[in-house]
């Protein structure tokens, strides 16, 4: 049975120590100092969203020798201060009993520390003006001694391409250049059957005969002509001129098209019936098939997760999460209701055992949630807990990518699987 200690601050963060036997857990709590974002961003699956509280470190050591302390969901920079700052020590000694009477937490305080609780940040009118940000998680009794992979999912405020002037003049920026502000994270567990990726690219068939060449580079030359100085009217009817003569004779000397053959060919575009060419020479042109490249595709992914919450809380959370994405992907009103905004956004990522980017799972780049579906009697029965709660829901779920996959996007990293 572990042993919660008192609380105390360090450096403006609350913390208690929950003490099990040879070990203790630094557990940051807000009851003494609101948690920030940038800390809930840090911590991952570490942050309790319920109790609002990150497991920071494991004291493994209560003799408290060298690096004493496991990370968990603390920075690396607070991290690197716990281990070589003597404040610290003395007040995780104090916390889990393992220190002489004489040092106290007034003591600790005396050491220039600060006791008191972050002001949140209020308007004129005292009003909250910071958005909280939700960050859940399904199961949530996962142990942090085992490292799990999950899939992180992150809504953020979708930004609108301004279209602001750039070095190569394009002014159009991918979506994960133009990220808005963080509204929330979602941590899940992995899922066989959406693990998958398929890259597409769009090729078309595309044709083009001997007189369609021709009078491409006619029309080229027509245009050239407009450019050179002098009179417009003229360079441009002497380039085109010489050009379709030029065009022309090439045809019939070296092509063996004959007068017949251009003549049908003109004629049957002008009566609109393409027909009446092959009916008059016994011929078609040759269409020089070949397939063309056309454009990119954009990627989609979609996901299927079963949630079967097993107490109280693990039911609550089920439905926050059900929330979050049904909050995030609905568009927006405007207050006069003139104008639809775009919904939130989101940023999909599989995370290798609570920390970095997975290296052999592909990326994925800003998405738009497409369609969310629930099925609140999965199992073909209407069940529910004493508290009302259904008994299992299936949840499906389909992203689209907000922009296609460029060659140089593997350039960024050759230590992971890329897009």
């Amino acid at each position: 049975m572990s042993t919660t200690s008192s609380q105390f601050l360090i450096d403006g963060k609350s913390f208690v120590t929950k003490t099990d036997g040879d070990t203790a857990t630094v557990v940051r709590t807000a009851t003494g100092s609101i948690i920030t974002q940038q800390e809930k961003d840090d911590a991952g699956t570490y942050y309790d969203n319920a109790t609002d509280t990150i497991d920071y470190a494991k004291i493994h050591n209560l003799d408290f020798g060298p690096n004493f302390l496991d990370k968990l969901g603390g920075s690396d920079e607070w991290m690197g201060k716990a281990l070589t700052d003597k404040v610290y020590k003395d007040a995780f000694k104090k916390a889990t009993g393992k220190t002489s009477p004489n040092l106290s937490f007034a003591a600790i305080n005396e050491a220039n520390l600060n006791f008191e609780s972050t002001p949140v940040n209020s308007d004129a009118n005292g009003q909250s003006n910071s958005r909280r940000s939700t960050n859940l998680r399904y199961p949530l009794n996962e142990s942090h001694a085992v490292k799990y992979d999950y899939m992180q999912v992150t809504a953020y405020k979708h930004e609108a391409n301004t279209f602001a002037s750039s070095s190569i003049g394009s002014g159009f920026a991918d979506a994960d250049e133009r990220i808005g502000v963080s509204l929330g994270k979602v941590f899940l567990p992995m899922q066989p059957e959406g693990l998958a990726d398929g890259n597409g690219v769009d090729w078309q068939n595309g044709t083009a005969n001997a007189l369609e060449v021709g009078a491409l580079k006619t029309a080229q030359a027509g245009i050239m002509g407009a450019l050179e100085p002098g009179n417009v009217v003229k360079n441009v009817a002497k380039a085109t001129m010489e050009t379709g003569l030029s065009e022309g004779e090439s045809l019939l000397k070296n092509s063996g098209v004959s007068n017949n053959d251009i003549a049908s060919f003109f004629a049957s575009r002008a009566v609109g019936n393409n027909s009446l060419f092959t009916r008059a020479t016994g011929k078609v042109l040759n269409p020089n098939l070949e397939l063309l490249f056309n454009g990119p595709q954009l990627r989609s992914f979609a996901y299927n997760f079963r949630f079967t919450p097993r107490e109280e809380r693990e039911a609550r959370e089920v439905r926050r999460i059900i929330k979050f994405f049904k909050k995030n992907m609905a568009p927006q009103r405007v207050p006069s209701k003139l104008f639809l905004k775009t919904p939130n956004v989101f940023k999909l990522k599989y995370i290798f055992k609570g920390g970095r980017q997975h290296p052999f799972l592909n990326k994925i780049k800003m998405c738009a949630l497409q369609s969310f579906n629930v099925a609140y009697a999965p199992d073909g029965s209407y069940m529910t807990y004493d508290d009302g709660s259904m008994t299992a829901y299936n949840v499906s779920m389909t992203f689209g990518e907000l922009n296609p996959i460029y060659e140089n996007d593997y350039d960024d990293d050759s230590n992971d699987m890329g897009f």
